[in-house]
Formats: C-alpha cells, structure tokens, sequence
C-alpha cells in the first residue's frame, strides 16, 4: 500500500513592494507627454523641412520631364523628316508627349500649394472656374474664370493680370500673350473677396493651343504673386 505524500507549505515572508508598477506608471507619463509635444510641434509648423523636401523632389521631377518631352518632340521631328513616316509610332510619341505634359502641369500645381502652405500665409489668391466656349468652327473664343481670396479679410486686392497660351505653330512652341490673343486691354484686379473676369479670344490661323496660364501680380506685399496653368482641352470640356 503505496504512502501519500504532502508537501510542506512554504513560508513566504513580506518583502519588498514589486517594482513593476511604477515602472508602467513612468512610461505612461512620458508617452503623455512625448505625444503632446509631437503634437506641438505639428501645430507649429516643424514639418517645414519635410515639405522643402517634398518641393525639391517635385521639382526635380519636373526637371526630368522637361528633358522627357524635349527628347519625345525631337524623337517626333525625325518622324516628320523621314521619307516614310511611321502614323503609328508618331501618333504614340505624341501620346506621349500630352501625357508629360499632362504631368508636368499636376506637379506644377502641387509645388504651389506646398509653397503656399510652407509660407504660412492665409493671404494666398486663387484661380478657379476657368472657363473656354468655342464660337462655332471660329478661332475665337469666350473665357471666364474666377479669382478670389482664401482669407476672410477685409483688404482690397488690385493688381495686373497676364493671360498666355501655351501652343504650337509651324511644328515649333508658341505662347501668346494678351495683345496678340486679341484682348484690347489686360485685366485688372479690384476686388475685396472674389471677382470674375469674362473676355474673347481670337487665336492666329495655324495655332494649336496646349495650355491656358494666368498670371497674377498683386500690387503691394500683401497677397503674393500667382500662377494657374490648365490643359486648354480641359478648360474647353
């Protein structure tokens, strides 16, 4: 008859109180108070550097993509001299060159809200509703567009604006400028919140239009210069 066996309970004296507890109690704390102070931070603007970075990779990007369509519209001029031109491979290199275009233009834009928004400034003006209507199979054309203020401020925004279009004539780049788009004068800014410009454009025989840019040079410090730029099919919809 096999004997039971019991184990002598063992006595425990009281110690030290466990360490643990404050230890989880300290790293709450600092997490605390690390997030309010990365919070901080963001609120006032320490990422700067990281939007100068973003620019400089924006720009550098379009840099490579001003050497991709000249190198595309050379590729293009050669197919145009050859005596048998290959339709389709001069049709993709054009394809091509739009799409580039296309890019350029987007990046363009990005690098301005990020200038914008790197400068802090609020006092920004803006370009929207731009606006083309064909009059029949004419070369003439309405535009309108919109510029207003991003601010709620009471001041007075004057200036000049420059209206171009980006193009070609005679298989080479031409831009035209408002006198020779058949404006009698240039716009003017005058406008406390928002204002509207309307106008015609009467383009040359022979032009193909790329692009619409607007150009804005506030008088004064306060608001600062501007620059929009939209595919011109875009713009006619």
């Amino acid at each position: 008859m096999s004997r039971k066996t019991f184990k002598t309970p063992k006595i425990v004296s009281p110690g030290r109180r466990p360490v643990w507890p404050w230890v989880v109690v300290l790293a709450l704390v600092a997490g605390t108070g690390w997030f309010a102070y990365d919070y901080g931070r963001r609120n006032a603007g320490y990422f700067a550097d990281a939007s100068d970075r973003q620019v400089r990779v924006l720009e550098q990007r379009i840099s490579t993509l001003e050497k991709e369509c000249k190198q595309q519209r050379e590729l293009a001029a050669r197919f145009q001299r050859a005596s048998q031109i290959d339709r389709a491979a001069a049709q993709a290199v054009q394809a091509t060159i739009k799409d580039l275009e296309a890019e350029r233009a987007e990046l363009r834009q990005k690098v301005a809200v990020l200038n914008t928004l790197i400068s802090g400034k609020v006092t920004a003006l803006e370009v929207s509703k731009v606006k083309l209507a064909r009059n029949g199979q004419s070369n003439e054309y309405a535009v309108e567009f919109i510029i207003s203020k991003r601010d709620k401020g009471g001041e007075r925004v004057t200036g000049q604006l420059e209206l171009r279009v980006a193009g070609h004539q005679g298989g080479k780049e031409a831009v035209l400028k408002d006198t020779q788009l058949g404006l009698e004068e240039p716009f003017k800014m005058g406008f406390k919140h928002f204002q509207r410009f309307e106008g015609k454009l009467k383009l040359p025989k022979g032009f193909t239009p790329g692009q619409i840019v607007i150009k804005g040079k506030p008088a004064g410090k306060k608001f600062k210069k501007f620059e929009k730029r939209l595919k011109w099919s875009v713009a006619l919809g």
